[in-house]
């Protein structure tokens, strides 16, 4: 197991899950292969090394990478496999624990901020481009590009 998935450094969450030369990142780079049986595989094996855990999964691979095999088991919504595990505890780095808190889920590493586009604009710059995007959306509904919907199937 710690040959796969080491224990989490600082350094680690510093670039995506399936970015580097590490066993690991070859593996979780594997989720996203077109090829069905070769993702779904390896998928089971990370998810089985985390003893079935949700959490412990994302943690190593991100949300996005482990999304495919987390929707067929239905466990989108977190949880833990039927699988019966020993109880041993996480083997989380201290300078990870300390980090953990800057890392994007979703992707599995921490992001860079980002400048707000609307920073350093005037009030009448943020409406004049509020007003462009409603017009451009008002023309995509003429034209037919998009069109409004509602609810349960009810028109908007």
């Amino acid at each position: 197991k710690s040959a796969i998935l080491p224990p989490l450094t600082a350094t680690d969450i510093k670039e995506k899950p399936e970015e580097g030369n590490s066993l690991k990142a070859k593996l979780v780079s594997l989720l996203t292969n077109t090829n069905g049986d070769i993702s779904t595989m390896v998928a089971e094996l990370l998810f089985v090394l985390c003893k079935e855990n949700v959490g412990r999964l994302i943690k190593h691979t991100g949300y996005g990478n482990a999304a495919g095999l987390l929707a067929r088991r239905g466990l989108m919504a977190g949880g833990k496999g039927a699988g019966d595990f020993s109880e041993d505890e996480e083997s989380d780095t201290e300078e990870y624990l300390r980090e953990r808190h800057k890392i994007n889920p979703v992707i599995g590493c921490v992001e860079e901020p980002v400048v707000s586009p609307l920073e350093g604009m005037s009030e009448e710059q943020k409406e004049y481009e509020a007003m462009q995007l409603v017009n451009l959306m008002d023309k995509m509904q003429r034209t037919g590009l998009i069109s409004p919907a509602g609810w349960g199937g009810r028109e908007a």
